[in-house]
């Protein structure tokens, strides 16, 4: 993967980390904007994120690209937020400031590896978790280890079994009971 160009690399890296390749040119307001790669997260991320080649697009070039991109993202009132991924030359003075006004900024330049590429988009990425070290830290037979008298807890432990959109479901329908009902613990002025 190392000699790949690194505009590549970073769309493989995100690919591969569930993010959904944009048709190109990237079109957003009926404008078309010719950039290295654009992506939007899956499930657990709304961010669009574009990739700028200082190398091949030039500084200007990739500011301004970047700057229509945030404009007509406001223009259509997109609650979607702007990552510029930067490959090529480091961004610096006034070009990294325009970019850092209107999105935010993930320089990579020419990352050596994939490790160093990965700590450069970890905040991109899903954490990766290791793997268990042994059998009396395994959580997943949780629903015959806990024994509680809470029946909400009783029911997260259900609802666990089934998935996890279960226990989200679950979790936020007692946290909508709970905002919907009045508060009944207020204390007296007087105290």
């Amino acid at each position: 993967m190392t000699s790949a160009l690194p505009a590549e690399r970073v769309a493989h890296l995100l690919l591969t980390a569930g993010y959904r390749r944009l048709a190109e040119p990237l079109q957003v307001a009926g404008l078309a904007f010719s950039v290295a790669g654009a992506f939007v997260g899956g499930d657990r991320s709304a961010d669009l994120v574009v990739i700028g080649d200082m190398a091949t697009s030039g500084e200007r070039g990739v500011v301004q690209q970047i700057e229509g991109i945030a404009r007509a993202l406001d223009v259509v009132r997109s609650h979607r937020p702007l990552t510029s991924v930067i490959v090529g030359p480091r961004p610096i003075g006034k070009a990294l400031e325009a970019l850092s006004q209107v999105s935010r900024v993930l320089a990579v330049e020419e990352a050596g590896d994939e490790p160093e590429l990965r700590d450069r988009l970890a905040i991109l990425l899903p954490i990766e978790l290791p793997a268990s070290l042994g059998q009396d830290r395994d959580v997943s037979g949780i629903a015959q280890v806990a024994t509680t008298d809470d029946p909400f807890v009783a029911e997260l432990i259900q609802a666990s079994a089934l998935s996890e959109a279960a226990v989200r479901r679950h979790f936020h329908d007692a946290l909508m009971g709970a905002a919907a009902s009045p508060a009944t613990d207020e204390q007296d002025p007087s105290e």
